[in-house]
């Protein structure tokens, strides 16, 4: 992995390049209408060569489907710069934060199957979490605390559970780095042992703030993916396979990138100085052997194809191809705003560039991901009830239940935020209605 990034640096990359401004142009409509036009999806296409062409990207793929059939997708560009390696269908790419929805589809199942329920307190399947403090300030260099109200399994979905992570502004991220929950790093590190072992090293932080009050991009989700180790008595990645993976013939998503495929792994790029660097070969990449941990927040691999599938399940609101992963209306909460604008402030819309790639006007949260509200509040493109979310080497997706309709981008551009990559895919897709 890069060496650790703050979130400020982070989203000061967020600047976007020249050829971002020429491709969303004067693209302001706020809302959309009307059929898909498949013809017209070759703008998603342009979009892709263009990046690869302009060298704001090394290579990438991009799918859009209706109802789970494929409309359009484009491969382009190489996987490695240096030994001409191209972009294919099975290239395998660092999905990082687009595991999380994937962690909420996992719980969400268990909900289906009456193991849990959001309101489930998180002590219940994580005892290590008893008796949790919340940081209320210093005194002479010692941090003072308040006992923690409830936090329940939602709180981790929503990030609004109190727990920050290894890079967020505030006094708890150093006390994790301290105990070693390196972000994209932890996971990779021998002395780490397994997700009961990250729970108790943090629990020895106290909370940011009391759950269910603020909202703050955290590691909850790799609490989450605890919650349905002891929930299902599976191993997380075992039960992932089992209840949504396998089901859905995403036979190339894992945590790590076996030894028989590791030809087909992408290797990651940054932009500096308007050039591309290498920020993490293929080659060597710690993603090749078994991680210590298997992170429910960002520690998945997958391909445009399986990742495809997913969100095509979510856009038909838990089935496709005869097999139905979620109940409707499971699904379709999944999706649904679950924070309110007062507990949500500012946070999401100021995020949204490096969460996903897109502007932040008019989004609520659901369930590990944003979902648009109000697009008349957005100056992009957008249907109400689209379900989004990204991840840090610059992969993202949308869905829109309502049409039945998914697009997933897939890039490795380190960090996301680099380029607004779900604005310009969201412009290129919805180019095509009308």
């Amino acid at each position: 992995m890069p060496p650790p990034t703050t979130r400020r640096q982070l989203l000061a990359a967020g600047a976007a390049a020249p050829f971002a401004a020429s491709f969303l142009g004067h693209a302001r409509a706020s809302t959309v209408s009307g059929r898909l036009k498949a013809k017209k999806l070759s703008a998603v296409g342009d979009l892709l060569d263009s990046l690869v062409s302009n060298g704001q990207i090394a290579g990438g793929s991009a799918r859009v489907a209706v109802n789970g059939k494929t409309l359009f997708e484009r491969h382009a560009g190489k996987a490695d710069l240096a030994t001409g390696q191209p972009i294919t269908p099975d290239t395998i790419y660092r999905i990082y934060s687009m595991t999380k929805p994937v962690t909420a589809a996992a719980i969400m199942a268990l909900v289906d199957d009456g193991k849990l329920s959001l309101s489930d307190p998180v002590e219940r399947f994580v005892p290590e979490f008893k008796n949790l403090a919340v940081y209320v300030g210093e005194e002479n260099g010692k941090a003072l605390t308040e006992p923690a109200a409830t936090m329940h399994i939602g709180d981790l979905l929503t990030h609004t559970s109190g727990i920050s992570n290894s890079w967020n502004p505030g006094p708890i991220a150093p006390i994790y780095r301290k105990l070693g929950l390196n972000a994209g790093q932890f996971i990779h590190d021998p002395d780490i042992k397994g997700l009961p072992d990250v729970a108790a090293r943090m629990a020895q932080a106290p909370l940011q703030f009391q759950p269910g009050s603020k909202w703050l991009y955290s590691f909850s989700p790799d609490i989450a993916g605890l919650v349905v180790e002891r929930a299902s008595e599976m191993g997380f990645g075992g039960y992932l396979k089992a209840r949504i993976f396998d089901p859905l013939g995403m036979t190339d998503t894992d945590f790590y990138v076996p030894a028989e495929k590791a030809g087909r792994l992408a290797s990651m790029y940054a932009l500096k100085d308007g050039a591309l660097v290498l920020a993490e070969a293929a080659q060597g990449s710690p993603f090749l052997n078994k991680p210590s941990a298997e992170s429910g927040a960002a520690g998945l691999m997958s391909t445009l194809g399986d990742y495809g599938k997913f969100a095509s399940m979510l856009a038909r609101r838990g089935a496709l191809g005869g097999e139905r992963i979620l109940r409707e209306s499971t699904a379709t909460n999944m999706m649904s705003n679950h924070v309110s604008p007062d507990v949500l402030g500012q946070s999401l819309s100021r995020f949204m560039a490096f969460g996903a790639g897109g502007a932040g006007g008019g989004m609520g949260f659901g369930l590990c991901g944003a979902v648009l509200l109000d697009p008349e509040l957005s100056d992009k493109p957008g249907v109400k009830g689209e379900y989004t979310w990204g991840g840090a080497a610059s992969t993202t997706f949308f869905v829109v239940p309502d049409l039945g309709l998914d697009a997933v981008l897939m890039t490795q551009l380190f960090p996301s935020g680099t380029l607004p990559l779900l604005d310009m895919l969201k412009t290129a897709v919805y180019s095509a209605m009308g």
